[in-house]
């Protein structure tokens, strides 16, 4: 723990010995050993009493410097060799969100200038800072269920390096009287977007899931694509019957009236559209198919083909229609079955920018859409694929969620124009 470290630093050692008080020397005497013990525990994998240690350490710190001042501590420091000290239970550890806000503090690079505010009583935590051309505050609140916190943050002061590193970064934010304002984005972004103004730096989110903004997409290599049948046929040897069937049967030309019946919210009780068997049976068997591929050590980055509304393509405005939904920090959830490929390539095939009304006319927008997805989770299925490995296919979970992290205009896909969408997998993201 750094604080135990600061709080037995050798510059409060060297202020100690300059001053000659003889309490001075036993309280920070005490900052020593607690900030041993603390180490101690922390290589034990005693995270809790490791952080009561510090704050131990700490104490006995605060303590020697009020010595040096000739004054008294506010109250008595602990002894590191007291019995009932060491003994002592650790404190539950702080909430989530309390744990981000001094992750944000920390972001903000000001020292002691950036501090930590007492819990609200709507549930929130705040950080506070205030430096010359740079103040604010961000409160975290915490996420529903499992999700990850989010923040509200506010810029009231900002020099014009700063807000020029905002503006250029991804995010949208308002201004009011004089503040800009992020109203409400994941915590890990909201830490970027601080970092962002403390450094004065472009802020680029998509770089802290290995991916990039440059203006095209490589295919697959032949190598690299045969490495998904091994794992496929590792993955379907443990499978049933029922789920090889239907594994099989979404690969091939069922897949679009199984996901129009679960985008739709239609009875899982009913069979889709020209089948037979209720889709409650037909998702139970390809849901414990992908379940079964549990989830990667390594993160995959793949690819899909998305299709605008027809006006929208017809209209000749994709570009502008992506950055209108898919805006960076905001969620993007698929309730069926979602399809990506390891191959750009392939995606692009379904990035349809051609266009057909009801009066006979017809043309191409000028981009189409591709999504880039980052995740440990889906199941590479070419080994029991209707169309093997050719499609390079990784079947997500249905319901799977994801977090906007990067939109990118005019990016060359197989030679195909594309507004570039990433998502990174909600479980990708920073945890405090």
């Amino acid at each position: 723990m750094r604080s135990a470290r600061r709080a037995a630093s050798a510059q409060l050692g060297k202020a100690v010995a300059e001053a000659g008080d003889q309490d001075a020397q036993e309280a920070f005497a005490n900052a020593q050993a607690w900030a041993a013990r603390t180490k101690e525990a922390l290589e034990s994998g005693d995270d809790d009493r490791a952080r009561m240690y510090a704050v131990n350490a700490k104490k006995c710190a605060a303590a020697a410097r009020a010595y040096i001042r000739g004054r008294q501590p506010k109250k008595p420091y602990p002894d590191a060799d007291d019995p009932a000290a060491l003994a002592e239970t650790p404190p539950p550890p702080p909430p989530e969100q309390t744990r981000a806000a001094r992750a944000l503090a920390g972001a903000v690079g000001v020292g002691g200038r950036a501090r930590v505010l007492p819990p609200r009583e709507d549930g929130g935590q705040t950080s506070a800072w205030n430096d010359q051309g740079f103040g604010g505050a961000a409160t975290i609140y915490p996420g529903e269920g499992d999700d990850p916190p989010y923040a509200r943050v506010v810029f009231s002061r900002l020099d014009r390096d700063r807000y020029q590193a905002l503006a250029n970064s991804p995010w949208p934010y308002r201004t009011e009287d004089g503040q800009v304002v992020y109203d409400r984005v994941p915590v890990d972004h909201a830490e970027q977007i601080i970092h962002a103004a403390a450094s004065r730096r472009v802020a680029k989110p998509w770089e802290r899931h290995g991916l990039s903004d440059e203006g095209y997409r490589d295919g697959l290599d032949e190598v690299t694509a045969g490495r998904l049948v091994p794992e496929s046929q590792a993955w379907a040897s443990n499978l049933d019957e029922n789920q090889r069937q239907w594994v099989t049967t979404y690969t091939g030309h069922s897949y679009s009236e199984i996901n129009e019946h679960l985008y739709k919210g239609r009875d899982l009780d009913q069979p889709a559209e020209d089948m037979h068997t209720p889709m409650r049976v037909v998702t139970g068997h390809i849901d414990s198919a992908i379940a079964a591929a549990g989830e990667s050590e390594q993160a995959h980055r793949c690819f899909r083909g998305y299709t605008p509304p027809l006006e929208v393509r017809r209209e000749n405005r994709v570009a502008s229609w992506a950055r209108e939904n898919f805006v960076v920090g905001g969620r993007y959830r698929d309730d069926s079955y979602m399809s990506v490929s390891h191959c750009p390539e392939v995606a692009a095939g379904f990035a349809d920018r051609y266009w057909e009304d009801d009066d006979g006319e017809f043309g191409n927008a000028d981009h189409g859409v591709v999504f880039e997805t980052v995740s440990r989770r889906g199941a590479a299925v070419a080994h029991i694929s209707a169309f093997g490995n050719a499609e390079r296919e990784r079947l997500m979970p249905r319901g799977s969620e994801f977090v906007v992290v990067g939109v990118h205009e005019n990016v060359n896909v197989a030679g195909k124009p594309c507004v570039v969408v990433q998502l990174a997998d909600v479980n990708e993201s920073k945890r405090y």
